[in-house]
């Protein structure tokens, strides 16, 4: 059985580019950037991540051993290993890898190391090296034809046993400016190819490389002030992943919805307040757990 992902083709004829102050961003499909602002947004989202699921880094029922080997693909800051390394046996070595070194962490224990590559194209030598594989948040980063061979290349190498672990975000809502900025959320990701409910996929796709025992854990995280420090945090994470998104938008001459720089800031504004009046406003996300088993 093949999974089609439902991205139809794009429909937009952009208009010029839009004048605007620019960040480092590491390609022109990858619509987040590569800065040391984006270093610390990722740290503020592991914290609201970890806080969402009762501070547990690893969910997949996997037993890590001395000598067992860890990778996280996507690593960015590696903020994720940073912390699970204290969780794991000393002598478990964990590997991070990335299409773009800029964020990795300027140190880390010696049973850490990274390396720059990417997901849907893993060395031929690492079939069958790790018993647990970790990737989170590849929304902004995958286009459709990468998602099936992404998860088939960490199938290939997974220990026969060993776990996946993948987290994904899920839809948000609050008012009607949110609905507003979610329409250009998604002709952002309509034209550069990215599945924005990607996470609607994945247990289709998981099961389509031949994993077994698939796990979901779904979380809503609160979005704005109403819900105190939790949903102030989980804001400020994702305003900022919006906010974030402002070159790939004005380079696409705003995508048929806003017309300037101060037009994309003033929007971005009204969402975080709506979310901050809004009552239940929120953002889903999804941990996929699954099981590399013996083919029969």
């Amino acid at each position: 059985m093949t999974i089609t992902l439902s991205v139809p083709s794009s429909r937009f004829t952009h208009p010029p580019p839009i004048e605007h102050v620019q960040r480092v961003y590491t390609s022109e499909k990858y619509v987040l950037p590569s800065d040391e602002e984006e270093r610390k947004r990722l740290h503020l989202q592991h914290r609201v991540l970890k806080r969402v699921y009762e501070n547990r880094l690893i969910l997949a029922p996997v037993e890590l051993l001395d000598g067992d080997v860890v990778l996280e693909c996507g690593t960015g800051s590696g903020i994720w290993m940073l912390e699970a390394a204290d969780e794991i046996p000393a002598h478990v070595e964990l590997h991070g890898f990335d299409i773009e070194s800029r964020l990795f962490p300027r140190s880390h224990p010696p049973n850490m190391s990274f390396s720059k590559r990417s997901v849907t194209s893993l060395p031929r030598e690492w079939t069958e090296m790790f018993s647990f594989v970790h990737q989170r948040l590849l929304v902004a980063a995958l286009q459709k034809p990468d998602w099936e061979r992404a998860i088939s290349e960490m199938h290939r190498v997974l220990a026969v046993d060993g776990w996946l672990q993948l987290g994904e975000v899920g839809p948000w809502k609050a008012g009607p400016i949110t609905a507003k900025h979610q329409s250009l959320v998604q002709n952002l990701f309509l034209a550069k190819g990215l599945v924005l409910d990607c996470a609607a996929y994945i247990p289709a796709m998981l099961a389509q490389a031949g994993f077994a025992n698939i796990r979901i854990e779904e979380r809503s995280i609160p979005l704005g002030k109403w819900a105190g420090d939790h949903g102030v945090n989980g804001a400020a994470n994702f305003i900022g992943v919006f906010r974030a998104m402002k070159t790939p938008i004005l380079k696409a001459g705003g995508l048929g919805l806003v017309r300037s720089e101060q037009e994309f800031d003033r929007l971005l504004d009204q969402v975080e307040r709506e979310w901050d009046q809004t009552l239940g406003a929120e953002i889903r996300f999804y941990i996929f757990s699954a099981q590399k088993v013996q083919s029969s």
